[in-house]
């Protein structure tokens, strides 16, 4: 399959995703990620005990952990006693806290253009919500012209996102 995507000129080109495709978008091997950004004996862990296959994984990860608005008694330490960092003790994780900066520093180390935590810049294409509206009824009652959404973000999903050049 690989040698045929490569023959065709098969590759990933989005113009620009939605946050929801960004967070289904695989944790390792990332496109937005520059060279050097996993190291194995720490992202090891963050692979086996905590599961984190998606970008959305890694962010539920580092949110639960690092953030004191969802888990309150969290402390930055390896022996911490909140509900999440026994969870993942259990799981396997000998230091979760070390887990969750490491999956911070990856997410934090995304290109713009693919990391969800960053603002995607507003292309000012996208129909209004009115327009669209008028555009369903249009299409249900196939009376009066359909107004062109020129939007570059893609919604649908990330099979839509190969080009072949």
């Amino acid at each position: 399959m690989l040698k045929t995507a490569k023959k065709f000129n098969l590759s990933f080109a989005p113009q620009k995703l939605s946050n929801n495709l960004k967070l289904q978008l695989p944790t390792w091997f990332h496109l937005g990620a520059p060279p050097k950004t996993y190291n194995k004996s720490k992202d090891k862990c963050l692979q086996m005990n905590h599961e984190t296959n998606t970008i959305k994984d890694l962010l539920m990860t580092s949110k639960r952990i690092c953030t004191n608005t969802t888990t309150p008694k969290h402390s930055p330490r390896k022996n911490c006693t909140c509900q999440a960092c026994k969870t993942d003790r259990n799981n396997g994780c000998l230091n979760p806290h070390k887990c969750a900066t490491s999956a911070n520093t990856i997410l934090n180390k995304l290109s713009p253009k693919l990391n969800p935590l960053t603002e995607s810049n507003k292309d000012d294409l996208t129909l209004t919500h009115h327009r669209k509206e008028k555009n369903n009824q249009t299409f249900i009652t196939m009376k009066g012209e359909i107004t062109f959404d020129p939007s570059l973000t893609i919604r649908t999903c990330l099979s839509d996102c190969f080009r072949i050049f």
